[in-house]
């Protein structure tokens, strides 16, 4: 009998709580959806703008970032899309003016640039890192 109380506590002290929060405005659109893990931000979350749209969706590890972030201009297109590894920057960090068109692309390892290049809105460059 004491075995079987034992199994039952083990099993109930390493069972995950998790859960969905979601915040709302005052007018009854979504805000934000998070998922939740003991306590930290696990997996997909999401922001939205007042108006419903989507403004971001963030993935994350343990409370950290981890994969892929995007982030959205209102008017739905790409406003920036980062890689990170364990909370920090890494790999391709991409960024975009609201017609799309492309503003900087950096490289980046445990959060520093390693080479990247950044447009003025005329396809010129305006900044170069080696």
């Amino acid at each position: 009998m004491q075995k079987l109380i034992l199994i039952i506590t083990i099993l109930f002290l390493n069972t995950a709580v998790a859960e969905i929060v979601v915040k709302k405005y005052k007018n009854g659109k979504i805000k934000s959806e998070k998922n939740i893990v003991n306590g930290k931000k696990e997996g997909l979350s999401k922001v939205y703008y007042k108006d419903g749209a989507l403004k971001s969706k963030i993935e994350y590890k343990n409370n950290k970032r981890h994969g892929e972030a995007l982030v959205y201009h209102k008017n739905g297109n790409v406003k920036s899309e980062f890689w990170y590894i364990d909370g920090r920057l890494n790999g391709q960090a991409l960024t975009f003016y609201k017609d799309g068109d492309i503003e900087s692309h950096f490289t980046f390892k445990d959060d520093l640039p390693i080479h990247g290049i950044k447009y003025l809105k005329n396809g010129e460059r305006l900044i170069f890192v080696e």
